[in-house]
């Protein structure tokens, strides 16, 4: 194993981890008198880009294939 690997694997698990932290502040009931101070529900959006984005290059350092995207034949 690279150490590429490992290093986005332990990214993987920080982002995984700060996601299930958003979760649970954003199923916390509201408390009118102490308002939320960071919008948790649009950091969890950023969070589950970031997540796939590493996993797809978890998988492009495993196969030693780059991932690319599939066009269709309108679209160069």
């Amino acid at each position: 194993m690279t150490e590429q690997l490992w290093i986005t694997a332990a990214f993987l698990i920080i982002e995984i981890a700060l996601f299930l932290v958003c979760l649970i502040q954003v199923r916390k009931p509201i408390d009118p008198l102490k308002p939320r101070m960071l919008p948790y529900n649009i950091i969890m959006i950023f969070l589950t880009v970031a997540i796939f984005a590493t996993t797809a290059h978890i998988i492009s350092l495993v196969t030693g294939h780059q991932l690319a995207p599939r066009r269709g034949k309108g679209m160069r």
